[in-house]
């Protein structure tokens, strides 16, 4: 075959034009020689680089994947809205294009040096792992590749789905590989590549999606069977969650949380500290196992303060009950129509920290800032993320992106044994109980026995269902509160089976503070008023211009005693049901199914018009 070689910068250039038709076929071997390229540590580096870009989730993607019924924005994404459909969303946009690459380095790794050359192959293992568990999370069944399809392979091209099962089995055999091959740690920049840690740590992510998915999904047209076997492995929801117990167990107690307080956020650290994690400009490395850079230096930002302020991102009333009060004990039902300082007073630190409570200090002001609602719908704005004025301007800040972190893992393992009916209290004092440490809350004196019935209620899947087992429940609380709008709960709620959540027609809308009273509001109690909620006449008010909300339209008062109380809510109206036979995964697109003379089957419940939808295998 004629070799022709071209500079890599070009190469890149040409991979960003390639079209569907070609994403899987398109052949780097055209314009570089296998011969000559990936023989040294340079080359193969370079190579690498573009799965970190490619493949890993970036920093402003992250509002994206918070929609869910933790927090509202100005606007509903596709799966709230019911407006996913099988010609909506396609392969075109370089969806494959990222593991033609992967397979083809994993093919032509020619380093001289072994310990070089196994190094890059785990980095490929471990973005193939990451890349087909994606993949495996919005569409279940997909075609596994392990290697490069060439454009005249009319076979591997209309190749049907296998079995998510069966993907995600090979998932973890990429991740075991991954682990044998790559360092514990890199040289340089450790913390922003992949090592023996992060494979750990996203082993225990993967494992503990796929049992739990197919542990509440079973018997449904997604998991028609929880048992198989494939290669001589028999997987099941049992298996996945042992495999996800393993992987964390194995980090469980071999790093710290971060703890420090150098912004001086607050007079202790545990009042601090989890705030002053997300506003780092680098990231640290006890607690963060694998972080994507920002920095001026290579000029590389995001947007995420942007984002929250212009789309006034806000967080629920069902998220904010998951916080227990200063002494450990849960808010008692009664309690749920707190003011808004009432709310905030003596509860877990990390309230305060997460949201904008009564004297919030933005990280460069010297006195406490009013609640504005322009950065809110229903007054419970999130502060998570939020660092100083300089980074509130569209792609300007340049703090580190975790994407996971050491709380996470703890998590992983304490959900993966509490599933299996295994917690104990060991497993407590070692995952939850440290993470409560950090804010200065009381410990888990022992494994759970009592629900608490306002967090019970949350998690049913139907209003006859019996309450989930209290140390389910207690993991699931403890998760919601560390790892709130880290684009967890979206899928944390898919594989639970309570996607019908996403919607606001499940929650009853998005639901805010408690207002007691049309008129003027003094919110957090220092003599001044904040808010001023009318109905009908605008009346005259000292509220500020932009906290002024004329109810009707999108902001309504729910379950008040009378009409002049109630939760100040935000998509009450919205009106789409969530379809419990078909929602919980994205529909094929329908071009590939023709593509592939229809080798590629519909999921449950989709109609694209070319065939009746077939069920999962």
């Amino acid at each position: 075959m004629k070799k022709i070689i071209i500079p890599l910068s070009l190469l890149a250039a040409a991979f960003a034009l390639s079209s569907c038709e070609d994403f899987l076929t398109k052949a780097p071997e055209t314009t570089l020689s296998p011969d000559t390229y990936f023989s040294s540590a340079a080359e193969l580096d370079l190579w690498a680089n573009k799965f970190y870009n490619d493949i890993l989730p970036k920093a402003d993607g992250l509002a994206e994947l918070n929609a869910d019924d933790n927090g509202s924005s100005s606007s509903l994404t596709a799966i709230q809205k019911g407006t996913r459909t099988p010609s909506s969303k396609s392969w075109d946009d370089g969806t494959w294009k990222p593991l033609r690459n992967i397979n083809y380095m994993l093919e032509h790794n020619r380093c001289q040096d072994v310990k070089t050359k196994q190094m890059y192959d785990g980095v490929a293992y471990f973005f193939r792992a990451w890349f087909y568990y994606e993949k495996v999370r919005l569409y279940g069944d997909i075609p596994w590749y392990d290697h490069v399809i060439e454009s005249s392979n009319k076979e591997d091209l209309n190749k049907p789905r296998d079995p998510r099962g069966y993907v995600m089995l090979k998932v973890l055999q990429d991740l075991d590989k991954a682990y044998e091959l790559l360092p514990a740690k890199w040289s340089t920049d450790a913390v922003y590549h992949v090592s023996k840690d992060a494979v750990l740590a996203f082993k225990s992510r993967v494992a503990l999606f796929e049992g739990t998915f197919r542990k509440y999904h079973a018997g449904t047209a997604f998991v028609p069977q929880d048992e198989q076997t494939f290669e001589g492995v028999t997987i099941s929801s049992e298996y996945f969650l042992r495999q996800a117990a393993d992987a964390a167990g194995r980090l469980v107690g071999t790093r710290s949380l971060y703890t420090g307080n150098t912004l001086g956020l607050a007079e202790k650290a545990t009042d601090a500290s989890y705030r002053e994690y997300f506003l780092l400009e680098t990231a640290e490395t006890d607690e963060t196992i694998f972080a994507r850079r920002y920095s001026v230096d290579v000029l590389v930002r995001h947007g995420i303060q942007f984002d929250y302020k212009s789309q006034h991102r806000s967080a629920s009333n069902n998220f904010v009950y998951h916080y227990l009060k200063r002494d450990g004990k849960p808010i008692d039902l009664k309690d749920t129509t707190m003011t808004f300082a009432e709310m905030f007073k003596d509860r877990d630190p990390r309230m305060a920290q997460t949201l904008h409570g009564p004297g919030y200090k933005a990280i460069d002001g010297t006195t406490p800032e009013q609640l504005s609602w322009e950065r809110t719908f229903n007054g419970y704005r999130i502060i998570k993320y939020i660092s100083d004025s300089s980074h509130e301007t569209a792609t300007t800040s340049t703090t580190d992106y975790p994407l996971i972190r050491y709380a996470e893992v703890l998590l992983n393992y304490a959900e993966a044994k509490a599933e299996l009916g295994e917690l104990t209290k060991a497993d407590i004092d070692a995952t939850i109980n440290v993470i409560r440490a950090r804010v200065g809350m009381p410990a888990l004196s022992d494994v759970p026995t009592e629900v608490d019935p306002i967090i019970g209620g949350i998690y049913k899947r139907a209003a006859s269902d019996a309450y989930l087992p209290a140390p389910v429940l207690e993991v699931r609380r403890e998760r919601t509160v560390e790892l709130f709008c880290e684009g967890f709960r979206q899928w944390d709620l898919l594989r639970w089976g309570l996607g019908k959540r996403l919607t606001p027609k499940g929650t009853g809308g998005f639901r805010g503070i408690w207002i007691p009273d049309l008129g003027d509001l003094d919110l957090d109690g220092d003599g001044k008023v904040d808010l001023c909620v009318y109905r009908g006449t605008k009346p005259s008010t000292k509220a500020p211009a932009t906290n002024i909300i004329e109810l009707g339209g999108n902001w309504t008062l729910t379950d008040g005693t009378g009409e002049n109380n109630g939760y100040l809510t935000y998509y009450e109206a919205e009106n789409y049901v969530w379809n419990e036979g078909r929602d919980y995964l994205w529909p094929i697109p329908a071009d590939q199914r023709t593509l592939t003379d229809m080798a590629l089957t519909q999921n449950p419940g989709w109609d694209d018009g070319l065939s009746e939808t077939t069920n999962q295998q």
